[in-house]
């Protein structure tokens, strides 16, 4: 029986779904494989609360608590209340809350009677059971095949015509029997390419000038500048940090995952690269190994932010092997998840605990990815040019000497039961401690900066407490346990080190860090990490593989770049030539833009989408080329104005017979404010800055962007959680984004300097042209003129102005 379920989720939410087999396998078994089979798995010796959620009978018949699910009651179910924390001891997982949408997805499931098709024995879960697609019939699959342009298809009205673009898209309408829409007028068009390429909106006076420019060439010149104005970096660069995760803290900060505070460089170095229009296959590679890319400057080095700042979650050292190294393996996970979902759009993590279901991904091939990361270690890098030896001691003291302060504090502040034993080890970290720096002191003399760093980590006798009424105030961009960005010159990053997890202590779980040493990883069965299978050798996916799939070199983070865009080079094309084509026209070619698997959609145009990337790659992996060839289009020059036939035929838009009309994103709908206010900072690069601040007045790209305590309007405005790999955003329509532009001090704030702008004019009259033309760049219409000025003979030039930041006209493209 199947049940249907209506979720009205203002946060991207399931929306109506069917709630049965199949959502069980796509929503609820991937989080109880990664979060819950560590500690409730039938491989287990003692299973925690003796809580089995590997199978259908243990997930019935709950723990040592008592049942768990009341299927069709989420409300009376105790695992709700355990994933809502709603009670203060019994939180799961206790690594982290799961997010909005997950937990979302098991009420739904519940809701729905809690189908679960697995078997009832662990025997039988256990039994080898043949999954998914084979390797040799996956490399038949659409999206691995080879790319080549294709010749345009006939089309009976070519005069429509401007790119080979238009041939694809003219003969699927002409198909479907939908005409194109008409040309967007010149003032839209001048706006929507602002926006599209820089995120800023076009000054009056260039929409006028735009306008009168009668030369065949004039909206190709305009694109031209855009594409080497200063704010094209900044735009385009955001785009790439939705894919790449980026933020400058953890989900949590406790002792031992504390906030990047030199994420911001790699930022920057992502907007430097792409306005600078690095190709992209050297863009990614530089982000998985600028360290040991032949030709990469130091300044390339802020590329590893890609991992080196990438989430971790807190290993509490007082827990046992098994859980930390499950934490570890979370990680790993983590990074395996960002690479092939965000690079080569395929869902690889899946195969964690089992070959994968549907896609041709066996769980040696996850494994054999995961080993890159498991002899990949997150440590500062400095700017400055250093020998090799002197950079790699430096990092692998630092990430060493981090760990030690870490314990040494942890013994000596909760020592337990055992004061006097955990007064000795505090003693023995502190010591080692204090070796490694004293080994370091050459750096004194020659890079006291980088001496510095490292002598923080030594544990220090506790500062007396300040004078009554004299304690210092933190930095205003500096909110409870979270630390802002630092212009120290170093970047966070990455360097060669095996990680192995020491349990041989009872009391303290110690870590084994071999800088150059790689780890093979080893097969673990529903990710269990106590019962490890068969060796995993670092390498590349079997079915997208030339040759030996194997990494012999290092970590292998170098050969798994150099395999993505060598054997895997048609499938990297088609995502990232879908991801642009996506963030263009508000829909991709491939609605599933991080799944290109079997679980993923087909094409709407396969022929486009092969044919853009073939060129792509032919022109040089160049994303400019590929602005120019879709901006330059009749298909992205069409008006977005709604036709009756068109709806009739097309009620979304599939085959393109019209420009998509949608809301803004969060960083241009409140940089266009700014803009339009004239306090916006176009300064480029730097340290982040609170968005929260009243005063920051910096593009939206360069404010903090953190895990565990995003920006309100960032959150309001639909902004990807940075804790994973974001395939897209979901833009969605609020209440709450309403009483935003109503009652927040932002928009007030403003919206009283856009006032203050005009408040010099003669009259109401040329008060009112003035906002109009700051704020949506055009003259009010005659009877938009009679209103306003009929408005202020009650009402406030600020409030009026306030009003006009918060029309339609602002929020939405052209």
């Amino acid at each position: 029986m199947k049940f249907w379920v209506l979720l009205a989720l203002s946060a991207g939410g399931l929306n109506a779904q069917t709630v049965d087999n199949a959502f069980f396998e796509k929503e609820i078994r991937p989080i109880l494989v990664k979060q819950c089979f560590g500690c409730h798995s039938s491989t287990l010796k003692t299973p925690m609360g003796s809580l089995l959620l590997d199978t259908k009978a243990g997930m019935r018949a709950g723990g040592d608590g008592g049942p768990i699910i009341v299927p069709g009651s989420p409300d009376s179910s105790r695992l709700i209340e355990a994933l809502e924390y709603k009670d203060s001891e019994l939180r799961m997982p206790p690594t982290g809350k799961l997010s909005a949408r997950e937990i979302e997805a098991f009420r739904t499931w519940i809701a729905g009677g809690a189908p679960d098709p697995r078997e009832d024995s662990a025997a039988a879960q256990s039994a080898p059971v043949k999954r998914g697609m084979d390797i040799e019939t996956g490399r038949k699959w659409w999206s691995f095949q080879p790319v080549r342009e294709a010749q345009p298809p006939q089309v009976r009205d070519q005069s429509w015509t401007r790119r080979k673009i238009d041939f694809f898209v003219l003969a699927r309408l002409e198909e479907n029997k939908v005409k194109p829409s008409p040309e967007a007028d010149a003032a839209t068009l001048i706006q929507r390419a602002y926006l599209d390429l820089t995120g800023l909106r076009s000054p009056y006076e260039e929409v006028k000038a735009f306008e009168k420019d009668r030369a065949p060439d004039a909206y190709e010149r305009l694109v031209e500048r855009l594409l080497d104005s200063a704010q094209y970096g900044p735009r385009w660069g955001r785009y790439w940090l939705d894919v790449a995760r980026f933020a400058e803290d953890n989900p949590t900060s406790e002792a031992t995952n504390p906030p990047y505070p030199f994420a911001w460089r790699y930022r920057d170095w992502v907007i430097e690269a792409v306005s600078h229009d690095v190709p992209y296959d050297r863009f990614v590679k530089l982000q998985l190994a600028a360290d040991q890319l032949p030709g990469a400057s130091r300044e390339d080095l802020r590329a590893l932010g890609y991992l080196g700042a990438a989430p971790v979650y807190h290993k509490d050292a007082r827990l046992s092997k098994d859980v930390i190294e499950t934490l570890f393996t979370d990680d790993w996970d983590e990074r395996v998840d960002a690479v092939s979902r965000g690079i080569l759009g395929l869902t690889v993590a899946c195969a964690r605990c089992h070959d994968h279901k549907f896609d041709p991904i066996p769980t040696k091939d996850y494994y054999g990815l995961a080993g890159v990361f498991a002899s990949t270690v997150q440590a500062p890098r400095p700017l400055a040019a250093l020998d090799p030896r002197t950079e790699l001691q430096f990092m692998a003291a630092a990430q060493r000497m981090f760990f030690l302060n870490y314990a040494s504090n942890l013994m000596k502040n909760e020592p337990g039961t055992k004061p006097e034993e955990s007064r000795l080890k505090s003693e023995k970290y502190k010591a080692e401690d204090e070796r490694i720096l004293a080994e370091m002191a050459p750096l004194q003399d020659t890079r006291p900066e980088m001496y510095a760093y490292l002598a923080r980590m030594v544990p220090q006798p506790p500062s007396p407490a300040p004078p009554a009424g004299n304690v210092p105030r933190p930095p205003q961009n500096q909110r409870g346990r979270q630390r802002g960005a630092s212009p120290e010159p170093f970047t966070n990053s990455v360097f060669d080190a095996g990680m192995w997890v020491d349990g041989s202590d009872p009391d303290l779980t110690t870590l084994d860090m071999k800088p150059g040493v790689p780890r093979d990883m080893h097969i673990l069965p529903h990710g269990n990490v106590a019962a490890p299978g068969a060796l995993a050798p670092r390498q590349f996916l079997s079915v997208l593989a030339k040759s030996d799939p194997q990494f012999h070199q290092g970590s292998g983070r170098l050969e798994l770049a150099e395999r993505i865009f060598a054997d895997a080079a048609p499938l990297a094309a088609r995502v990232i030539v879908n991801r642009v084509w996506a963030w263009h026209f508000g829909k991709p070619l491939v609605v599933t833009t991080s799944d290109f698997g079997t679980q993923g959609e087909r094409p709407t145009h396969p022929d486009l989408l092969d044919d853009l990337a073939a060129r792509f790659i032919a022109n040089g992996w160049r994303l400019k080329w590929l602005h120019r060839e879709i901006m330059l289009s009749a298909t992205y020059r069409q008006a977005s104005h709604p036709r009756d036939d068109g709806l009739k035929a097309d009620a979304t838009n599939r085959w393109l017979w019209r420009m998509n009309p949608r809301r803004l994103d969060a960083e241009a709908f409140r940089d266009t404010v700014l803009e339009a206010a004239a306090t916006l900072d176009l300064a480029v690069g730097g340290p982040s800055t609170d968005l929260d601040a009243v005063d920051n007045v910096r593009r939206t790209v360069f404010g903090r962007v953190s895990r565990g305590n995003p920006n309100t309007m960032l959150k309001l405005y639909d902004f990807p959680e940075a804790t994973q790999h974001s395939p897209s955003r979901e833009l969605t329509t609020t209440p709450l984004q309403q009483l935003f532009v109503m009652n927040s001090a932002f928009m007030q704030t403003q919206a009283a300097a856009l006032a203050k702008r005009v408040a010099g004019e003669a009259n109401a009259s040329a008060k009112v042209r003035g906002l109009y033309r700051r704020v949506l760049a055009r003259d009010p219409s005659a009877r938009e003129l009679e209103l306003a000025t009929s408005y202020l003979k009650g009402g406030t030039l600020e409030q009026y102005a306030q009003a006009l930041l918060s029309s339609n006209e602002v929020i939405f493209w052209p």
